[in-house]
Formats: C-alpha cells, structure tokens, sequence
C-alpha cells in the first residue's frame, strides 16, 4: 500500500496542481470528495490530508479532526480551521506591493526562504490561544500550527512553477506525514499489473479496444504483460481517422508490440449515426454510444467469463470526483470492467509509455476527440467532406513534421467549414498550440504557412480559401 496523502477539495483546478506537484517528488496523493465519510477515507489509509477551498471544513466528515492523521489547510481552508479553534481574521488584504514574509524556523518550512513575495491577497489571521504562528507577511500573520495536533494553516501562496510551494508540500508530505519517495515508473507499474491480474483471475478472455491514443495503448501494453495469450485487443474504424491512420495503428501493435488487433470496419454505421446531425455535442454523444455498443458486441463473442479493458484515467473522473455530489459513478456494464490506469493523470500515462518503450507515435500523440475528424467538421458529415479535411490535415501535418515545428507544438490541425464566398465549395482553418500549458497560438513561419496554404488549393479544388486562427484556446486549463 502507498503512501497516501488525500485532497480534498471542490476547486478541481487547484486540487490537480496540488496532486501533479506532490506525484512529480514521487509522493503519492489522490483527490477525494469532501464529502467524504470517514469511513471511505480511511480505506485509502491516508498518511496526511490536504484541505482546499472555502467550504471544505463544512463539507468534511468532522471525525477528520480527531483522527490523529495531520491536516494541512490551505488558503481560505486556513481561515476556516482558524475559525474552528476559536480564532478569527480582519478584512481580507489585496497588497500592491511585495510584503516581507517571516517563516518560523519549523519542518513544514524546511528549504523555503523568508524575504520579499508578492501575495495575491490573504487575511490577517488573529490565533486564539490553541494556535501558534508560523508565517507573518509584515506585522500579519498568515500561517500556524495546533499546539498539540498536527495541524496546520497556510495562506503562503501555493502556485505553479513556484519552487516554495512545492517544498512546503513535499515537507509535509515526508516530514510532517512520514511519507516516502516510492510513486515512482516502477512502482506505477507493479500496482497497474497487479489490478489486471487481480481482477481478471477467473475470467477466460480480457478484451481491450484500442484507438491509437495512449491510455489504450498503455492498457493493452500493461495486459499483454499481465494475461499473455487472454488478451483480444480490437481496432473499431469508425471512418474519422486521419489519413493511412487505422492501418499505422494496426501494423505498429503488431510490429513493436508482437500484439495482434482485430479490425472491425464500422465506417457506414458511424455515418449514418451521425447523418444529418450538425452539434458537436450530439455529434460526440451518437459516435461514443456506437462505440460501446460495439465492444459490447465484441464482448459477447468472447463468452461470460470475458472481462473488459478500459483506458480511463485520473483526468476523466476529476471533475466527477470534486463536483457537488462527489460521484465519479457511471452507469454499469454487463461484464466486469477493468481500469488500470484510474490512478494516473495523463501526463502519468504518457511518462508510463515511454517506460514502456512504446512507439513515440503512440507516446506523443495528439489528443483526438472521440468522434474524430466529425468533430472538426461545421455543419454536417459527409464522406466527401470527411475526405476534403483529411486530405488538408495531411498536407498541414506534412509541413509541420518536415520543417521540425511539430516538437514546438501541443497540437496542431485543420478544420472544414462551408466556404461564405463561393457555395459549393469549402473553407479550411487551420489551428497550432504552443507546447506547455497555455492558451496561446503558435506562430508558426510565415513560409509554412504559405506553403501549405498553396498545397491545399492546388490539389483540393473545391477548396477556396484557406486561414490561421489565432483565437486563444479555451481548453488550455485541462491538466494532463
């Protein structure tokens, strides 16, 4: 069993920073629902636990308190639990200037260095006499400690990329929590092997379908490894691949991995689903039901005693775990479903792979919607459509690759759109991210640019115009 911190929070943004921080030190963490009872937190037998957001302490099973696990609550957490043990706070300070922080000399704050920081804003906490101060920011104090449990509250900021915060963590992870540098490649692994083992000991047959994406790609790896000769891996062409893509994917498990794919060629069905159907939202909707109706179908072919693999990550259930009701539950399957990497965020996945030492076009590949390039088309789907897009985002991808820019970017691809100017025919935008979490367009040479503007109208002509959009990315806060 790890070495557990929890998170508790509703500030599913703040929580996931917490947790990347703690797991880049190698320090296991999960995140929990406040609402927790304490019954469920103490299944994960947690070392320490980590309060986040405003009404947290409210939420929170209050047998917490007296567990004897440390307690470390941060930012408006802190003033609440200083509200709890009989002090309080003044009006909340948005300072313009940098204050000059006085850090007691105290494990939490080994390595962390006093001096001027700027705050983005605190309240003066006021202790009552339970309470010790541990932080002032000039004559305020900002941080204390229980005099007799281990508990702590810290309005010193905790931000990305800030090298005092992640000390503060790690010191309460291993000094205050006596937790150990043990979430390592190794040990990700040994846990993701052992859940395929365990629970897939009395079924016959494991089935995993595999998109070419990495979380599938990883599960098949990790099962290849756990069951040998009972896994079946299935390839479901849903015809919104790029170019040349469902048969890359094919001849690549079975090259570098020595794991056979069965191909399914779902190509009409996934048209007609979808056909006549112009929203995004329902576009996706239609293509993920078909989807699991045909791993379902696969399933049943294998008999009873088939489990199956599920690539999801810690990524998908965050916002389920932290939102109102606490509930990452979705609606059951007929069969036992396994999930190796439920654990891991995305960016875990992808160092998983490289551990692996998979493909790096399975390492680095590009986050695809589930209704792929049906997803990048306005309006409605057609095959001729489908096969316009495809062929720009190949012409686009080319230059990318042979210019080196592609190791620049997050991500990179191009969008159909009825042209405004000439009916009939079609508009193609397209799109590039800088690398790094950002929101922030690449700009890419403006030659490239030329070039594969001039690609695209000499060999699709019912293309009439081609642009670059510069718009920030409104999905840039979603952590890997």
């Amino acid at each position: 069993m790890q070495d557990t911190i929890l998170i508790l929070s509703r500030d599913t943004e703040a929580a996931a920073m917490i947790a990347h921080t703690l797991r880049w030190r190698q320090l296991y963490c999960t995140i929990v629902s406040p609402a927790a009872s304490m019954d469920v937190l103490m299944d994960y037998q947690p070392r320490g636990v980590v309060l986040v957001g405003e009404n947290v302490l409210e939420e929170m099973d209050p047998q917490v308190l007296d567990s004897g696990i440390p307690l470390l609550a941060l930012g408006e957490a802190a003033v609440r639990l200083c509200a709890l043990y009989g002090g309080g706070c003044e009006e909340r300070k948005e300072p313009q200037e940098a204050l000059m922080l006085s850090l007691s000399q105290h494990p939490l704050f080994d390595s962390c260095l006093s001096g001027d920081r700027r705050l983005n804003g605190f309240s003066p906490l006021l202790l009552s006499h339970q309470l010790e101060a541990l932080v002032h920011a000039g004559d305020d104090c900002i941080a204390f400690r229980h005099q007799e449990k281990e508990h702590y509250g810290v309005q010193y900021p905790i931000e990305r990329h800030d090298p005092d915060g992640a000390q503060l963590l790690s010191n309460f992870a291993q000094q205050i929590c006596g937790c150990s540098e043990s979430w390592n490649t190794d040990a990700i692994i040994d846990d993701c092997l052992d859940t395929i083992r365990r629970e897939t000991e009395d079924c016959d047959h494991v089935i995993c379908a595999v998109s070419g994406g990495v979380d599938s790609t990883v599960c098949a790896r990790l099962a290849s490894l756990a069951v040998g000769s009972r896994l079946h891996c299935i390839f479901i062409d849903t015809g919104f691949f790029h170019q040349d893509e469902p048969q890359q994917i094919i001849d690549d498990f079975s090259s570098h991995m020595g794991i056979d794919v069965r191909y399914v060629d779902a190509r009409d069905r996934f048209l007609s689903a979808i056909e006549g159907v112009t929203d995004d939202a329902r576009k996706d909707q239609a293509v993920s039901e078909l989807i699991g109706d045909l791993i379902l179908e696969s399933h049943r072919s294998y008999g009873d005693k088939t489990a199956l693999l599920l690539g999801t990550n810690f990524n998908d259930r965050l916002d389920s775990i932290t939102s109102a009701d606490g509930s990452a539950a979705s609606a059951p399957l007929p069969c036992p479903v396994v999930e190796p990497l439920k654990k891991l965020f995305k960016d875990e996945v992808r160092r998983l792979a490289q551990s692996l030492q998979l493909p790096a076009n399975f390492v680095s590949r590009q986050a695809f919607p589930a209704a792929g390039l049906a997803s990048r088309i306005f309006g409605q789907v057609t095959e001729k459509r489908l096969n316009v897009l495809r062929h720009a985002e190949a012409c686009f991808a080319d230059e990318i690759v042979e210019n080196g820019v592609d190791r620049k970017l997050r991500k990179f691809y191009a969008v159909l759109l009825q042209s405004p100017e000439t009916p009939g025919a079609y508009s193609i935008l397209l799109r590039a991210l800088q690398a790094g979490r950002t929101n922030a367009s690449a700009r890419l040479p403006f030659d490239l640019l030329e070039r594969v503007t001039e690609r695209i109208l000499k060999e699709i002509p019912c293309v009439s115009r081609v642009v670059y959009d510069l718009t920030p990315s409104k999905y840039f806060g979603e952590m890997e």
